[in-house]
């Protein structure tokens, strides 16, 4: 077989050392976990690396071992005999179950009704790793564990790379654990198994894009080759995409919602409300996601074969199951439930997959069962990020299970035409891929003190000071790195009585703030003041910034912190965590009884905002049963969330209970209109206008007035929504978006064009406003 650069450097290395070695790397997913081991024997001069084989609940030794702990009465399980517990009655997942916990992990998130020892994502992942450490018969690769390599997606964050690392020491022994992002691993495993295919990936300044789309997360790496750097190779990590919570186990889950419960809802002869939120994502969907999966890699499979072979496709190609029995409980009663003959067809799963291979995705798509955002918006988002197009990247690399879905590799081979596309292997192999990468650079670093791959600095890093950026570290500099020498600032002005809040902002690539915070100077202050600034960034690109007074060294030095400073905010993460931790507060009692109305109120919103209504009528229910009497303001949200559903008839139920509220009358006027039931949407309409002279109430009439045929009174309605002086600083949003839609109907442009001046207005109005003041650079301080 060819051997690589690499391998012979690394050879040669280990060779004129003449000891032998070994080393741990594992692969810390979120749906399976594997460990390898690489070592050296110097009686053959060689290097193997191997993943290691775990004994299951079912007798079969595997690569990938499910990270999944249950706790039951004979104690905890691990693996695949845990995930079989799903669906179990009494094994309640965050209590006694535990999987995919990784997507919590280093998140102010827990798991309050659990046992000691598995109250986190952090503590599960520390569990599993010991177990797996304590079933590895050689005491040699149980030692090597102190020094392991553990993978992380590129895009995790400081806190969840602290995490991880804190869960392998827990696990292994406190010694030099090292991390290495996962696309980096990857890409390792296809140079040192397989050189030849790596080799059009290899060329200087090929940009490489990395797709693993696992079995929980999809995380994308575009990096550029550079030259090797005394035998270490260079890979400059140019873009990643924001830590995407999306796998193959979605695509089971919107199996599961859109196919499978269906299914059953119609072979029982039940009603589609009878299940609530809860009732199927707690009760059915735990005792389906198996089936789900058992059948998309069947027909996978089958398909596969069926182009192997050369013959034509059937979208009415089917596999099928045995029949199910699923448990739930209705109306108070325990209930058996039959699927006779569980099947999917390569239709179904197309129109299933749909949304996970949009081309064009949306910012967010998803509710509260599935993540169903496209494949292809981590990709947009390394892209944009790394500054490239797709007829930029060179190659791309494919791993992780969900991967090998033929409708995933089409969509990749059109979006890629002209890239050399590499799948990692087959489902054993990639199950290895990433854990035999990391044990690689594992014995490289343990054995040489050196990477075999080693990171360097994604971005351009600067401060923001007065009239530009003061460079800190250049794209494409060997990390971790630091400041050689303090640079010298001052504050920009002078104040003899009160403290002056310095404002520090860290820049990348000369214009992306990507993080902020005020140090406040205590009076007096000078211009003449002189500010000493030193930094230091780690492997992982977190940076840390200190600030101190030289002429006053009794004032406190400024430290800060900021975790992948090249990384974006992401809005709907940020709504995703505040609820978490709300939910978090309000299990650990950290909410007083007479804010738990307000508190659940916040979280149906936040689940609203996230498309997650069903979860969001959820939480309405429970603000209701806390308030104790009927709010008009809840009841009509929850009439706005049954609508999104689908439920008209109960949205219609909500919005009469609510009909106290001119609004909740609004929205029951919409709903009749959206039902072409113009003459009762009318009635409801006159009627929240008698109370309420409301422009977009006269919008809404002027356009059922319009369905009604009454051509002429439309027009007037609609004038009437947009004429005289109008309090522009007291109208809000929701009114202003009815009066542009009137304005364009009349095609009144200069009015439409004052209404979208003032909608910028309103979304201008929520944003915080700039505090504290940049310091000064003195390029020759005194």
């Amino acid at each position: 077989m060819q051997q690589s650069d690499m391998q012979l450097r690394l050879l040669s290395r280990l060779r004129q050392r003449g000891l032998p070695a070994m080393a741990l790397g594992v692969d810390l997913g979120t749906t399976k976990t594997s460990f390898a081991v690489a070592s050296f024997d110097p009686a053959t001069g060689a290097v193997s690396c191997d993943c290691l084989r775990f004994l299951q609940a079912d007798g079969t030794h595997r690569i990938g071992v499910p990270s999944a702990v249950a706790v039951t009465d004979q104690g905890p399980v691990f693996g695949l005999a845990a995930l079989s517990l799903r669906g179990s009655k009494g094994m309640a997942p965050e209590r006694k179950l535990f999987y995919d916990c990784k997507n919590e992990i280093g998140l102010r998130y827990s798991y309050s009704r659990a046992p000691d020892g598995l109250r986190s994502a952090g503590e599960v992942a520390a569990q599993l790793l010991r177990h797996l450490h304590a079933q590895i018969g050689d005491q040699a690769i149980r030692t090597a564990a102190m020094h392991a390599v553990v993978t992380v997606p590129a895009s995790f964050h400081g806190a969840q790379r602290t995490a991880t690392v804190s869960a392998a020491e827990f696990a292994f022994g406190r010694g030099g654990v090292k991390l290495l992002d996962e696309p980096y691993a990857a890409f390792l495993d296809l140079k040192w198994r397989n050189p030849a295919a790596a080799e059009p990936l290899m060329r200087e300044g090929a940009n490489v894009l990395v797709f693993d789309f696992g079995g929980g997360t999809c995380d994308v790496a575009i990096f550029r080759i550079d030259a090797a750097r005394g035998g270490t190779l260079g890979a400059r990590l140019l873009g990643t995409s924001r830590y995407h919570r999306l796998g193959g186990g979605d695509i089971d889950r919107a199996i599961v919602h859109d196919l499978l419960i269906p299914q059953l809802i119609a072979e029982n002869g039940l009603e589609r409300w009878q299940f609530s939120w809860l009732d199927k994502r707690r009760q059915l969907e735990p005792q389906l996601l198996g089936l789900a999966a058992k059948l998309k890699v069947a027909l996978s499979c089958r398909l596969a074969d069926i182009r192997a072979a050369g013959m034509p496709e059937d979208a009415n190609l089917e596999v099928a199951s045995v029949p199910e029995v699923v448990r739930a409980e209705l109306g108070g009663q325990s209930k058996q439930l039959r699927l006779t003959r569980p099947s999917l067809k390569l239709s179904s799963l197309r129109s299933v997959m749909r949304a996970f291979l949009d081309p064009e995705p949306a910012a967010e798509a998803g509710d509260e069962f599935v993540q169903r955002n496209s494949m292809f918006a981590p990709i947009v988002q390394a892209l944009f990020r790394a500054g490239l197009e797709s007829e930029d990247v060179h190659g791309v690399l494919l791993c992780g299970s969900s991967s090998l879905l033929p409708p995933v590799q089409e969509a990749l081979a059109v979006r890629f035409p002209d890239a050399c596309r590499i799948l990692l292997g087959n489902s054993e192999e990639l199950e290895g891929a990433v854990a035999r990468g990391a044990a690689l650079q594992a014995l490289s670093l343990q054995m040489l003190g050196e990477p075999l791959i080693a990171p360097v600095c994604s971005a351009e890093i600067s401060l923001h000071v007065v009239g530009g950026t003061l460079p800190l570290t250049r794209a494409g500099a060997s990390v971790p790195c630091a400041s050689p020498t303090s640079s010298m600032l001052r504050p920009p002005c002078s104040r003899s009585d009160v403290a002056t809040e310095i404002a520090v902002e860290v820049i990348a690539d000369g214009n992306r703030l990507v993080g902020r915070s005020l140090w406040s100077l205590p009076a007096p202050v000078s211009t003449n003041d002189r500010l000493a600034l030193d930094w230091r960034m780690d492997e992982n690109q977190c940076i840390e910034l200190e600030l101190r007074r030289i002429d006053a060294p009794d004032t406190a030095p400024f430290v800060q912190r900021f975790d992948a400073p090249i990384t974006h905010c992401d809005p709907g993460q940020l709504v995703r965590c505040r609820k978490l931790e709300r939910e978090e507060a309000i299990r650990n009692n950290q909410i007083p009884r007479h804010e738990l109305a307000h508190a659940f109120e916040e979280l149906a919103r936040d689940c609203g905002a996230l498309g997650e209504y069903e979860k969001a009528l959820h939480f309405v229910s429970l603000a209701l049963q806390e308030r104790g009497t009927s709010s008009n303001y809840l009841l009509n949200l929850r009439g706005i969330y049954r609508e999104r559903i689908g439920d008209h008839q109960g949205a219609r139920e909500s919005y009469e209970q609510a009909s106290g509220w001119t609004l909740a009358r609004f929205n029951l006027a919409l709903l009749h209109y959206d039902a072409n039931a113009y003459e009762q949407a009318l009635t409801c309409i006159d009627s929240a206008l008698e109370d309420e002279p409301n422009r977009a109430y006269k919008v809404l009439r002027g356009n059922i007035l319009d369905k009604l045929g009454r051509k002429a009174d439309a027009r007037l309605e609609w004038q009437d929504a947009i004429a005289g002086q109008p309090n522009w600083g007291a109208l809000k949003e929701f009114e202003l978006n009815w009066m542009e839609r009137a304005a364009r109907i009349l095609e009144q442009n200069a009015i439409r064009d004052r209404i979208q001046s003032e909608r910028k207005r309103c979304a201008n109005a929520t944003a915080p406003p700039r505090q504290g003041e940049l310091p000064e650079y003195l390029a020759n301080p005194p």
